[in-house]
C-alpha cells in the first residue's frame, strides 16, 4: 500500500494551521486536489461534532440497512474487536460513511494514519463493500486551541445505479446458492460447500475486472485471491459461520520460491480455527495443466492448520491470528485419507475400494515427514502398480494409465485414475 504524508504548515491571518494529507491505495492514484478545510478561523464554529463513544454505540444499534447497505452490523468483525474504544468508534464512523458511499467523512482525529489502518481493517471484515475501491485521501486540520478533525475521502469504484445494480446481481447470486444447500448440513459440510462453490464456479484469471472483490466471483466468475477469499467470507458468514479475510505473502512449491502477495480465509468450525484457502483449490492454479482438466476441486487447503498452512504462507507484517492447531475437521482426516502409521495394507485397500467406487483419485495424506519418506517408495514402486492391475482386471482394460501427484511439503501423495 503506498503510503505517503504531506506536510504543509500556512501562517494565515496572524493564525498557525498544520495541515496534513495522507493518502493510500495504489501507485496510479494520479495527482491530489489540495485544499484547506476551513478558509478562515471564524468558520471553526461549523466544524461537525463529533458524538461521544456511547451515542454512537446507540445509533449504530439503531440503525436499519437499506437497500445499498447489504451489510449487518451484528455480525461478529474480528478486526472491530482487536481495536481500543476510540478505534472502534473511529471503525463505525468510517464504516456507515463507507455504507452509504458519503464523498467525505469527518472524524474526531487528528492521526491520519491510523484512520487509513482503520480503513483497511473494514475492508478485511466486510467483503460485502464491492463499491470501495480501497484508496483514500485524507485532510487533518489543526487550530492553536487543540481542536482537530479529520475528513476522510474514499474512491468508489462504483456509484449510484450501476453499484445498485451490481449489488442486486451479488444478493441473486448468494441466494441461489444459498437456497440450493440441503437442509441439516454440519458446519464442516457448509464449508465444504462454499470451497467447492467458488472453486467450481469461478476461473482463476490474473487479469479479471473487479479481482479484488466479490461482484469479480458471483457476476463475473472470473476473479484472484482477494475476489475468491472475499466470496468465501461473505457466504460463510451469511450462514451463520465466523470467517474472516487474512492477509500476507505465499509461495508456490515447484513453480517458484518467490512469495507474492496471497489473501485467504481464517474460519471456525464447532468452536476451534482453521485456514481456507479457496484459491489453491482451483485446480489449474495448483496442479498444473496435465491434471487441470481430470479434477474439480483440489482440498488440501480445506480446514487446515497453521503448521500446515505457514510451510508456504506468511501472515503480513502486523497481522494477528489466534492459535490454529486443530486437525479434527481437515478434509484428509474427515474423509479417511490422513494416516499417523505405517500400513502398506490399509492403504492398498483404500485404493481398491477407490477403484471399485470408480473414483477419480484417492489421496493418502501423512502425520509427519518421517512416515511420508518411508510409505513413498511403497507407494509408488508396489501399492500402485498392484492397484492399477487390479483396475485392468476388473474393467477389462489391457492396459491402464494413472497419474501420480507427490506434495511433499503436505506429506501427500494423490493417485488419478483412468478407467478407458
Amino acid at each position: 500500500m503506498l503510503r505517503r504524508i504531506i506536510l504543509l504548515a500556512l501562517i494565515i491571518v496572524g493564525s498557525f494551521w498544520v495541515w496534513v494529507e495522507v493518502i493510500s491505495g495504489d501507485d496510479d492514484l494520479g495527482s491530489v486536489e489540495r485544499r484547506p478545510v476551513l478558509e478562515t478561523l471564524e468558520q471553526e464554529e461549523d466544524i461537525p461534532e463529533i458524538a461521544e463513544a456511547e451515542t454512537i454505540e446507540e445509533e449504530i444499534a439503531e440503525i436499519e440497512p437499506s437497500e445499498e447497505e447489504i451489510y449487518e452490523v451484528t455480525l461478529e468483525k474480528f478486526f472491530y474487536n482487536q481495536l481500543g474504544g476510540e478505534q472502534q468508534v473511529i471503525y463505525q464512523e468510517l464504516r456507515n460513511g463507507l455504507a452509504r458511499s458519503d464523498e467525505e467523512i469527518h472524524l474526531d482525529t487528528d492521526d491520519a494514519n491510523e484512520v487509513h489502518e482503520i480503513f483497511q481493517l473494514i475492508l478485511f471484515d466486510h467483503p460485502e463493500f464491492f463499491w470501495v475501491s480501497g484508496a483514500a485521501t485524507s485532510t487533518v486540520s489543526r487550530w492553536p486551541d487543540g481542536t482537530t478533525y479529520t475528513t476522510f475521502k474514499p474512491t468508489y469504484g462504483h456509484t449510484g445505479a450501476e453499484k445498485e445494480a451490481m449489488q442486486a446481481a451479488i444478493e441473486e447470486a448468494v441466494e441461489a446458492f444459498i437456497v440450493s444447500l440441503a437442509p441439516g448440513l454440519s458446519e464442516y459440510e457448509l464449508v465444504r460447500a462454499v470451497y467447492e462453490y467458488i472453486i467450481l464456479t469461478t476461473t482463476y484469471e490474473i487479469d479479471s475486472t473487479d479481482n479484488q472483490n466479490i461482484y469479480s466471483v458471483f457476476v463475473n466468475r472470473e476473479s484472484v485471491c482477494a475476489g475468491f477469499s472475499r466470496a468465501a467470507q461473505l457466504l460463510l458468514s451469511r450462514l451463520g459461520i465466523f470467517a474472516t479475510y487474512v492477509v500476507g505473502v505465499a509461495y508456490v512449491p515447484g513453480v517458484s520460491d518467490e512469495p507474492i502477495p496471497h489473501a485467504w480465509n481464517l474460519v471456525r468450525v464447532n468452536g476451534e480455527y482453521y485456514y481456507l484457502d479457496v484459491t489453491w483449490g482451483s485446480p489449474a492454479f495448483q496442479e498444473g495443466s496435465e491434471l487441470a482438466n481430470r479434477i474439480d476441486v483440489v482440498y488440501d487447503y480445506l480446514l487446515v492448520s497453521e503448521e500446515k498452512l505457514f510451510r508456504t504462507h506468511t501472515l503480513a507484517d502486523g497481522i494477528v491470528m489466534p492459535p490454529v492447531t486443530s486437525l479434527k475437521h481437515n478434509f484428509y482426516v474427515m474423509n479417511n485419507m490422513f494416516y499417523v502409521t505405517h500400513d502398506p495394507d490399509t492403504v492398498l485397500e483404500a485404493m481398491n475400494i477407490s477403484i471399485q467406487n470408480e473414483e477419480d483419485w484417492v489421496a493418502f495424506q501423512f502425520a509427519t515427514p518421517e512416515l511420508f519418506q518411508s510409505m513413498r517408495p511403497i507407494i509408488l514402486e508396489d501399492l500402485a502398480p498392484q492397484a492399477a492391475r487390479n483396475l485392468a482386471t476388473w474393467h477389462g482394460l489391457s492396459s491402464v494409465q494413472y497419474f501420480i501427484r507427490e506434495k511433499e511439503n503436505l506429506n501427500k501423495i494423490t493417485l488419478y485414475w483412468v478407467y478407458e
